[in-house]
């Protein structure tokens, strides 16, 4: 938690500390149940495509699980200014993800009071993650909106977001998790979202964490 209430000058060095420290950590370290590694759990009449796990949340971090059934993602949505840490605990991801171009950034600063329908953003290289893969980092820009799909079969990661959604952005209300689709392209990797709504597909239930406590 220290890492995201310590002072600029040592931030990015504390975000590579905990980095490494989250590259170390194992779905049993964290007590994930096994049983969501079975297809007989995803094949269960009425089971929501994802479940979450509760770690953590504080208001200057969250921590959590999302367990993701085969093949299923989630939406392509966005973390306004905020960090986020992503480590694989079991299973593959891949991890779609866009930057913000710093020349259109008013477009998604500003959406928490106005709600822009579209803002312009650029296509990065797709991101195939498992557990021997390094934590990835999404910043308030690079990387800030991303879907992230299962790939052959189950998939479960460590979520870390910095500040959590709720929390205040100077000027702008609360942060709020807003969902995108891709309308067009319109120069190469750079291409044109539009706000949507939740997806009808995308649901989750709850399990509670059962690892070790979180001191603060």
């Amino acid at each position: 938690m220290l890492t995201f209430t310590c002072k600029k000058e040592i931030f990015h060095q504390n975000l590579e500390i905990l980095r490494a420290i989250l590259d170390k950590i194992t779905a049993d370290d964290v007590d994930l149940h096994p049983q969501f590694m079975r297809d007989s759990l995803w094949n269960r009449p009425n089971k929501a495509p994802v479940t979450y796990i509760d770690i953590f949340e504080d208001r200057n971090v969250s921590m959590g699980i999302f367990i993701l059934k085969p093949g299923m993602r989630l939406p392509l949505h966005d973390h306004p200014e905020m960090y986020g840490l992503i480590k694989v605990l079991t299973g593959t991801v891949k991890i779609t993800n866009f930057s913000l171009r710093k020349d259109y950034a008013h477009e998604h600063y500003s959406h928490s009071i106005n709600a822009p329908s579209h803002i312009t953003v650029e296509r990065n290289a797709d991101l195939i993650v498992d557990n021997s893969s390094e934590p990835c980092i999404l910043d308030p820009l690079v990387g800030n909106l991303h879907e992230i799909e299962s790939v052959e079969g189950p998939a479960a990661f460590l979520d870390v977001l910095a500040p959590p959604y709720e929390t205040e952005i100077i000027g702008n209300g609360q942060r709020k998790c807003t969902y995108y689709k891709i309308l067009k392209e319109i120069a190469p990797r750079i291409f044109k979202l539009e706000e949507i709504n939740a997806p009808s597909w995308f649901w989750n239930d709850t399990y509670p964490y059962t690892g070790p406590q979180i001191l603060t």
